[in-house]
């Protein structure tokens, strides 16, 4: 008999929706925001209040689990808060820059792994009024505002010229040795419909499981950018590996999600080198 996910997806839920709440109540203001290290990765005060809310949740409800947040204000910031085959992963503001710079392409990502396999995710878009819910063996659902929910399944594309694909930059991707993406770009744009960058890791996944991107890729992403969302693909009938068609995509350096029928095609011309290219001064 499997697990009953039920009373971890209706917390994550519900400190999602409040975390989202909160990010609301500081769009009303001036959003002030820092650089963490580079100047192109944004934190806010919003980034900081939704994470307490959220985490200070789960460590009430499961002290005994662990917690992996990504701005470390209850926790270590990048490291699991204890030992545990229950690990909490969290996201409070996945789109930092889209929210400071008022684009409503952002959300709250909660996941809950066991022994390093994610079984619970909420992706909550509160400025879309839209949260995506899914756990293992349990499908994967859209609830909207208006109190309709969506089951949700990905798209029927099988040829790779009707692909609608989505993918991102990393923040370091000026730095020496790491990949920029723009090799991958170059060989995959001219044989697809198109390709949308939308700035949320977690949403365009959530996308894929809602068969509106037939695929996704991106490289350097930590595993609160692709934890939630990676579930919602694998229970809507979709596939998600990293770029050797490996399992190493929540802690490895590449993900690559899709529908299954043009995942291959795709892994195909993506690499995981990096190319050949004049360094320059980081001036962003």
């Amino acid at each position: 008999m499997g697990h009953d996910y039920t009373p971890y997806v209706t917390l994550a839920e519900r400190l999602a929706r409040l975390a989202g709440d909160e990010l609301l109540q500081h769009r009303r203001s001036p959003v002030v925001s820092e650089s963490k290290g580079r100047r192109r990765e944004l934190v806010t005060a919003a980034d900081r209040a939704a994470e307490h809310i959220v985490v200070s949740g789960l460590q009430a409800a499961f002290p005994e689990h662990g917690v992996l947040a990504e701005e470390g204000v209850l926790t270590t910031q990048g490291k699991p808060s204890n030992e545990s085959d229950w690990l909490w992963i969290v996201d409070p503001l996945d789109g930092t820059t889209n929210f400071v710079h008022g684009i409503p392409f952002y959300c709250v990502a909660i996941a809950l792994a066991y022994q390093g396999t994610p079984v619970v995710g909420v992706v909550h878009a509160p400025a879309l009024g839209e949260t995506f819910v899914a756990s293992a063996g349990g499908g994967a659902v859209r609830r909207y505002q208006d109190g309709r929910e969506q089951k949700l399944s990905v798209s029927g594309t099988s040829e790779f010229a009707d692909a609608l694909l989505a993918t991102g930059f990393s923040y370091n991707r000026n730095e020496p040795g790491r990949d920029d993406n723009t090799g991958n770009l170059a060989r995959i744009l001219p044989h697809c419909r198109d390709l949308r960058r939308l700035g949320s890791a977690e949403l365009d996944l959530c996308l894929v499981a809602s068969g509106q991107y037939d695929g996704y890729w991106e490289r350097y992403l930590a595993p609160y950018d692709v934890a939630a969302g990676a579930i919602l693909v694998r229970e809507a009938g979709g596939v998600v590996t990293d770029f050797d068609n490996g399992d190493n995509w929540l802690f490895g350096d590449s993900v690559l999600a899709s529908n299954g029928r043009v995942h291959d095609e795709l892994r195909g011309m993506l690499s995981n080198k990096p190319e050949k290219r004049d360094q320059r001064e980081d001036r962003a």
